[in-house]
């Protein structure tokens, strides 16, 4: 964000806000950042994914700012060098001020020292905006925002380092993949209805749905789901967000709803939906087992992001083109995946875990003629409440059960293609097979 939003493309929407709070145009223009950041805080949007680069902040404040970020990194190359270049110039009193704080490893003293030292020294500059509010701020109990001054010669650097600490934040990843992916998919069945594939999962009886799915309530479970995940604070546990999440994610396949009605309709045929069936398939399994065990914890984004993917291909007609926010969603499964997929070496991990499935079912006595998934929602309902169970990872259950039901057109899965199913499958490889 920046303060001073003069000439920017919100200025106009910015000066009906001045109106408001009775302040000239110009004089609110000019601090109006500081007014956004608020806001944020009033919505509940967390100050750590906040950020000003601005010229409205003194340039020492900024890198004391980045110092005290090196010190909790423990990065003594990068504190040493913004050490220097602060201290340069300094009186000898208050470098001595400055050895004392370091000797005594008060490093939070040391910086607020600084700051008051450089604060005093611009009190009545009328440029440092940033500077001003953070006093009052701080007058008020808030802590302010990071800012970084664009006149530094390494803002761009330290502007890159703060990016990228959030960007390898998983769950911003997921919330972001997730809310984008709702709104994609609730205008994608406002221009047509019949995008809405998931009614061909109802059970029929005398040729008429045991069920009806109203395209409104539809509307209603991707506002839930968008809504789902709250902004949190880099110290904050989502671990039970993603338990409630995943379980109303696949509420929606309840009793009536199931793959093996989707396949009855085209005729037992899957040449045609053998995906759309997979999708169907895994997402029963993953409801029943969520709902009476909790075999898939830990919950971790990456599944998360996987089950909301296959679930929505599974519930909409989608062109097999990725959409963009899949591609946003397959950064949690896989921030590089392969960039081919040797089609020998896949066939046979394939054969590997049909073979280790079998052997599971032998040592506890359970009949194989049964297709994968059979197989292991067999090994879960052994297993569920069972103290002396063998412990599986189901996880990998999950992927196992996409391979192998997929496994009659390995080139579609192996191809260098952009479509979903080999991205998907891709992004999924790694962490499927050893």
């Amino acid at each position: 964000m920046d303060i001073n939003l003069e000439n920017s493309e919100h200025t106009d929407r910015v000066k009906a806000l001045a109106k408001q709070s009775n302040i000239a145009e110009q004089d609110f223009l000019q601090e109006s950042g500081m007014n956004l950041f608020l806001n944020l805080l009033e919505h509940g949007f967390p100050k750590e994914q906040i950020i000003f680069l601005t010229a409205n902040a003194d340039i020492n404040i900024s890198r004391i700012d980045e110092l005290r970020e090196a010190y909790s990194e423990g990065n003594d190359d990068v504190s040493d060098e913004i050490l220097g270049t602060i201290t340069n110039g300094l009186s000898e009193e208050t470098l001595k001020k400055c050895s004392e704080f370091i000797e005594a490893e008060d490093i939070d003293g040391f910086c607020q020292y600084l700051e008051n030292y450089f604060n005093d020294l611009n009190d009545g500059v009328t440029n440092n905006t940033y500077n001003r509010f953070c006093e009052a701020y701080r007058r008020c109990r808030i802590e302010p925002p990071k800012a970084i001054n664009k006149s530094l010669n390494e803002a761009k650097q330290h502007l890159n380092h703060w990016l990228e600490n959030h960007e390898r934040n998983d769950y911003l990843v997921l919330r972001r993949g997730i809310v984008e992916g709702c709104e994609f998919l609730k205008s994608h069945i406002e221009k047509d209805d019949d995008n809405i594939k998931f009614r061909d999962f109802i059970k029929m009886e005398n040729k008429q749905p045991t069920i009806e799915i109203p395209t409104a309530d539809i509307r209603n479970y991707l506002d839930t789901l968008a809504q789902f995940l709250p902004l949190l604070k880099q110290s904050d546990d989502p671990t039970i967000f993603y338990r409630l999440f995943l379980r109303t994610l696949v509420h929606e396949w309840e009793e009536n709803v199931e793959a093996k009605w989707l396949k009855e309709k085209h005729g037992n045929d899957l040449s045609k939906i053998r995906d759309i069936y997979t999708f169907g398939w895994l997402m029963k399994m993953t409801r029943n087992w969520v709902s009476h065990a909790n075999l898939l914890e830990p919950l971790k984004p990456w599944l998360i992001a996987f089950l909301f993917i296959v679930n929505m291909r599974a519930m909409f007609k989608l062109p097999k083109a990725i959409q963009p926010y899949e591609k946003i969603l397959l950064r949690c499964i896989s921030p590089s995946p392969p960039n081919s997929i040797i089609p020998k070496e896949l066939d046979n991990y394939i054969t590997d875990v049909e073979k280790d499935i079998d052997g599971i079912l032998t040592g506890l006595k359970i009949d194989q003629k049964c297709h994968f998934g059979e197989k292991i929602n067999a090994i879960y309902r052994q297993n569920t409440g069972n103290p002396d169970a063998e412990p599986h990872d189901y996880q990998k259950f999950l992927l196992h059960y996409f391979w192998v039901n997929q496994k009659s057109d390995l080139r579609n899965l192996t191809a260098t293609s952009e479509d979903f199913l080999p991205t998907l499958a891709r992004h999924i490889y790694n962490r499927s097979f050893p």
